[in-house]
């Protein structure tokens, strides 16, 4: 420091910059913003510098150039109200040593604008050796930040571990205690909204219809709740929505496991979230009280799933991507008309209805129930051709002999053994996962049913390969059977029999239907 002097002060005007982040605070007074400010303007006064304005950032990170008065201090530049820099080290102007070095190096050498370090003896006004390793004490201070942000990071993750509540604000529902800031207690006022929550889900109420009952009532959202209660929050919301109550629904914090963990910074330089999936966040079980029990929240689960399973098929049918038009090629749409009796879902061109005024089709629709029931007549008046049974074992059998031989079961055979080893390390790996800690009791649980079925499966298909493979006589015989039972059952309302027999459906603007057939026999039919 005693070595800068400046030669020509009455032609500067200067700005003292002043950054403590929470890290630094923790280092004691000598990193305080009083010190810092004491030794800028000391070196001032020593110089004749007049200071025109100080600019302090209190509790800000390095790691980000986003500061209010740091944003402040360059639109001072811009207008040119001051004209030199001072701080008392490199690292308070900033710890990412590539914006760093783009002042540095670039913006206040062309905006005229003298940078002062005083600590590490940098002066961009001069020709100095200090100024030469400034790009390395830039990368010094960025490596000092990731080393902090690694620290700060593994201490998070030791108290996630451990069960602890990290968080800045709890789950709506509970509260923190000053005397024990890392465990949630039940916040009895607020307890009863979520108690409210669950059982109307439990009732078969759908969250955009428990929102909105919570809206006719005036029932405050967590945000609103919060504030009332002395909390400062940024963003406020004014009503429940449907995504707000589904969030409540599926946390487990509610039946008393910590759940944290679900979001992570990119890097330590970056202040954007991406979201974890499931399996990586920290969830330990019965940490604290529970507001609501197992058996409801499990209850509440099964009834979202319920609903977006029903929500993802209501367009599901019989003879979806079957149907095409016979004017265009194109296939066709599948959409409800409201008529007195209900929805009826009709088959209409898409082209004609894109573009009507081209001229690029013709304007037709047919009920989808009418096309359903004439391809599954036309299905069971073929069936009744072949209803001998004893054909059907002929040919049945004559089939399963052809496919003995086929190489494809014995490859068949191959990936399944395969994949049942695989599975079997799977469910050993879990299983070790749970010893370990690393997933819940609840998620080894759910993952290892689920393990076990496909595991089931694989099991009976070797053996049914096997069998096929060993022609087993006795075995075909009864597994022959078996298939004419089930093909007759669920013949023809089986899409995956449908898809076996139909190569496509096409409607005409006369309303004919054709069915185009994979066997030569019967080829394509005009009903």
């Amino acid at each position: 420091m005693n070595n800068i002097n400046i030669s020509n002060p009455q032609n500067y005007k200067v700005g003292i910059y002043i950054r403590l982040s929470k890290e630094d605070d923790k280092l004691g007074e000598s990193e305080s913003v009083s010190n810092q400010r004491s030794m800028l303007v000391r070196f001032a006064e020593s110089n004749h510098l007049y200071i025109v304005s100080e600019y302090v950032d209190d509790g800000i990170s390095g790691t980000t150039f986003d500061r209010p008065s740091f944003k402040k201090m360059i639109n001072d530049i811009e207008n040119k109200k001051i004209n030199m820099v001072i701080t008392k080290d490199l690292s308070r102007l900033g710890r990412d040593y590539i914006c760093t070095g783009h002042y540095l190096e670039k913006y206040f050498p062309e905006k005229r604008v003298r940078y002062i370090s005083l600590l590490d003896g940098i002066d961009t006004g001069i020709d100095s050796t200090s100024n030469d390793i400034t790009p390395f004490k830039s990368v010094l201070n960025d490596m000092y930040a990731k080393d902090i942000s690694n620290k700060i990071k593994s201490v998070k993750h030791n108290k996630q571990d451990l069960g602890l509540f990290i968080g800045g604000k709890a789950p709506f529902g509970y509260k923190l205690d000053k005397c024990f800031p890392n465990k949630l207690f039940i916040d009895e006022e607020a307890r009863h909204i979520v108690e409210r929550i669950f059982k109307e889900a439990i009732q078969g109420k759908s969250c955009r219809n428990i929102a909105i009952s919570l809206n006719s009532d005036s029932v405050p959202t967590p945000s609103q709740y919060a504030i009332a209660h002395g909390t400062k929050i940024t963003n406020i919301s004014s009503h429940w929505s449907s995504s707000r109550i589904r969030e409540i629904l599926l946390n487990e914090v509610y039946i008393g496991n910590m759940v944290q963990g679900r979001m992570k910074k990119i890097n330590y330089k970056s202040k954007k979230n991406i979201r974890l999936p499931k399996d990586q966040w920290k969830i330990i079980i019965g940490t604290h009280d529970p507001i609501i029990d197992k058996s409801t929240f499990f209850k509440a689960k099964e009834m979202i799933e319920i609903r977006k399973q029903t929500r993802v098929k209501r367009h599901d049918y019989l003879l979806k991507g079957f149907v095409y038009c016979h004017e265009c090629g194109k296939k066709l749409g599948c959409s409800p008309r409201k008529l007195a009796t209900g929805n009826v879902y009709y088959f209409r061109c898409n082209t004609y209805a894109s573009y009507a005024q081209l001229g690029y089709c013709t304007p037709h629709s047919i009920r989808m129930d009418y096309v359903e029931k004439v391809v599954i007549d036309k299905l069971k008046t073929i069936l009744l051709n072949f209803s001998n049974k004893n054909e059907m074992i002929r040919i049945a059998k004559q089939k399963l002999d052809e496919l003995e031989n086929n190489k494809l079961y014995i490859d068949d055979l191959e990936n399944c053994k395969k994949k049942l080893s695989k599975l079997v390390l799977d469910i050993d790996n879990i299983y070790n996962d749970k010893l370990n800690y690393v997933i819940s009791q609840d998620d080894f649980t759910r993952i290892y049913e689920k393990k076990k079925l496909e595991k089931v499966q694989i099991q009976n298909r070797i053996l049914m390969l096997e069998s096929y493979i060993n022609n087993d006589s006795e075995n075909k015989d009864e597994l022959v059977n078996k298939l004419i039972d089930k093909f007759n059952l669920d013949f023809p309302t089986n899409r995956k029999i449908l898809s076996d027999l139909i190569y496509k459906i096409e409607i005409d603007k006369n309303k004919k239907v054709y069915i185009y057939f994979k066997f030569k026999s019967h080829g394509k039919i005009i009903v």
